[in-house]
C-alpha cells in the first residue's frame, strides 16, 4: 500500500470516527435536554429552559450553562431559580446499556429567590407553593402508578428496556438565597453551606430526586429562619407588622406573628 492509498484510509477512518462522536454528542445532548426540561417540569411544575450543553465524549464530561426555572404567577422576579454551571462526569460506557451511570455532578453558583408577598390579605411565599406542588405531583404520580398496570406481555416488556440512571455525588456548590419582600421591607443574601447527595436517580434503589429537592427547599427554610427570624431583622419585622396588621388576614397575621415571636 502506497503512502497516498495510507493517507486516504486514515482520512476516512478519522471522519468516520468524528462522525460517531458527533451523533453519540447529539444523542448525549438531547438526553440531558430532554431529562432536564421534562423531569424539572414535572418535579417543580415550572418552565425550565437551558442556554447551553457542551458534551466531551472522550472526556466523559458534559457542562450544561444558564439554567432557569421560571418563577411562579405573581411573584416579582422572573426566575426562581438560576444555575450558572453544571458539570457532569459520566461512565461513557454506561451510555451503551439500560443504566446509565454518572460519576459527579456539580451544581455551581445556584441563584434561588425566596419571596413573600401580599396577595389581597393573604401572605404566600413561593417555596411553600413548590413544596405544594411536589405533593400533587407524588398524588398523581400514586394515581397513574395504580393505573399504569402493563395490558399484555409487549408492555411488560417496553417497560423494562426503559433507561434508568443514577448520579453518585449530587453536590451543591457557592449556592446564593436571595430573600426578598416588598411588604415587609426584607431584601437579604444569604450564602448557603455546600450541600453533598448520594446515589440519586430513577431507579428502584436510588434516592429519589424530589426527595432530595423536599431536603434542599428544607435547608432554604431553614436558612431563612437562622438568618433572618433569628438574626437582626427579626426586630425589624416585628415593628413592621404591628402597622401591617389591618392589611393582612387574621389567619396570616397569627401565622407571621408565631414565626416573629
Amino acid at each position: 500500500m502506497n503512502k497516498k492509498k495510507i493517507i486516504i484510509s486514515f482520512l476516512i477512518v478519522a471522519g468516520l470516527v468524528f462522525l460517531v462522536l458527533d451523533f453519540l454528542t447529539y444523542k448525549i445532548n438531547k438526553i440531558v435536554k430532554d431529562l432536564l426540561i421534562n423531569k424539572g417540569k414535572e418535579s417543580l411544575c415550572q418552565q425550565v429552559t437551558i442556554g447551553n450543553i457542551d458534551t466531551s465524549i472522550l472526556g466523559s464530561t458534559i457542562k450544561i450553562s444558564n439554567i432557569e426555572v421560571k418563577n411562579l404567577e405573581g411573584f416579582k422576579n422572573k426566575n426562581i431559580i438560576q444555575i450558572k454551571n453544571i458539570n457532569t462526569d459520566f461512565d461513557f460506557k454506561s451510555v451503551f446499556t439500560n443504566n446509565i451511570v454518572i460519576n459527579s455532578v456539580n451544581i455551581e453558583g445556584a441563584n434561588l429567590y425566596y419571596e413573600l408577598i401580599l396577595d389581597k390579605k393573604d401572605i404566600k411565599d413561593n417555596v411553600t407553593v413548590f413544596k405544594a406542588c411536589q405533593k400533587s405531583d407524588d398524588k398523581k404520580a400514586d394515581d397513574k402508578k395504580a393505573d399504569d398496570k402493563p395490558q399484555n406481555k409487549s408492555d411488560q416488556i417496553s417497560k423494562k428496556v426503559n433507561k434508568t440512571f443514577v448520579v453518585k455525588q449530587l453536590v451543591l456548590n457557592n449556592t446564593l438565597l436571595k430573600v426578598s419582600s416588598e411588604f415587609l421591607d426584607i431584601n437579604k443574601d444569604i450564602n448557603l453551606n455546600k450541600m453533598s447527595f448520594n446515589n440519586v436517580g430513577n431507579s428502584e434503589t436510588a434516592n429519589k430526586f424530589k426527595d432530595v429537592l423536599k431536603m434542599i427547599f428544607d435547608n432554604v427554610l431553614l436558612s431563612i429562619n437562622n438568618e433572618i427570624v433569628q438574626g437582626d431583622l427579626k426586630e425589624k419585622i416585628k415593628n413592621k407588622l404591628k402597622l401591617l396588621r389591618t392589611k393582612i388576614s387574621p389567619d396570616s397575621f397569627k401565622k407571621l406573628e408565631k414565626n416573629f415571636k
